[in-house]
């Protein structure tokens, strides 16, 4: 698990399942967005994702590469990328398979409330 801070949030790498357990069991909300390096539609999202993560800065964010965390993405059965999913209090809350902005804003809005 690799870590990289902003100035607001934290953002985890995982490329395990264990990792991915450990990381939602220890913090109440998370979201944990599904890419790949190759993936058109994730680089277009990617400035939208993180302006949000430094707005919502009280949810913990990680990122899966599905290429180096194939095992997450196929236990959780990740089909389409981007993919994002929340966790709250260890548990899968919601799925979000989009690369449209307002459905982006919405999902972590909604996320938020949560917190």
């Amino acid at each position: 698990m690799s870590q990289s801070q902003s100035s607001s949030y934290t953002c985890v790498m995982l490329t395990s399942r264990a990792e991915l357990k450990e990381y939602v069991k220890n913090n109440k909300v998370v979201i944990v967005k599904f890419k790949a390096e190759w993936c058109g539609p994730c680089k277009n999202i990617e400035p939208l994702t993180k302006q949000l993560m430094e707005v919502h800065n009280d949810i913990k964010y990680a990122i899966v590469d599905v290429d180096d965390g194939s095992g997450i993405a196929s236990y959780l059965r990740i089909r389409t990328i981007p993919t994002m999913v929340s966790y709250l209090d260890g548990d899968i809350n919601e799925f979000l398979t989009s690369s449209n902005q307002q459905d982006i804003i919405d999902f972590f809005n909604k996320t938020s409330k949560l917190v």
